[in-house]
């Protein structure tokens, strides 16, 4: 599958906000705990630095929000977050997101990339973070609530994008 990855449009709200939504009712790595409306999503991805979808086979199988981490003296370290279609996960989408997230984020100027809360069951995605040589700076202890209400940890990650070179995509 050829992969394409674009900033999103207008036209893309409907498929976007379904996805991420998906991610959400999951209950397993994203922070929020309630699906978003369609004008809550429509804010949401206009107000980010850049959100970014994947496109394969003629529609959206991915997409990412890059955005800094913190406000003012804090707003050089930039934050991501990602999500593939349940049914395309596991062919190197997220990956691509990945790479391309820390590609965009140099470009604009930021210092660093942090995920402040990568669930612990998350193995896909902290496998992946390592193998690109993220850091993890720690873990907090109990850190997210999972949709079944049961406690987990989260890692803090880090990765630096002044100096060093980044991984291919």
């Amino acid at each position: 599958m050829d992969l394409l990855l674009r900033p999103y449009r207008e036209e893309d709200l409907p498929a976007i906000t379904a996805l991420w939504n998906q991610v959400v009712e999951q209950g397993d790595s994203f922070p929020g705990d309630r699906p978003l409306s369609p004008g809550e999503a429509a804010d949401m991805f206009a107000a980010q630095t850049d959100t970014i979808v994947a496109c394969g086979d003629g529609e959206v199988v991915g997409l990412y929000i890059l955005h800094p981490n913190n406000i003012g003296r804090c707003s050089q370290i930039a934050n991501a977050s990602y999500a593939v279609r349940r049914d395309r996960r596991g062919g190197g989408i997220g990956r691509r997101l990945v790479c391309d997230s820390l590609r965009r984020a140099k470009a604009r100027g930021f210092a660093g990339m942090q995920y402040n809360a990568v669930v612990k069951s998350n193995t896909a995605a902290i496998a992946l973070y390592l193998k690109l040589g993220f850091t993890v700076l720690g873990t907090v202890k109990n850190g997210y609530r999972l949709a079944d209400g049961r406690l987990t940890d989260t890692l803090i990650f880090y990765y630096g994008l002044a100096d060093g070179e980044l991984p291919p995509p």
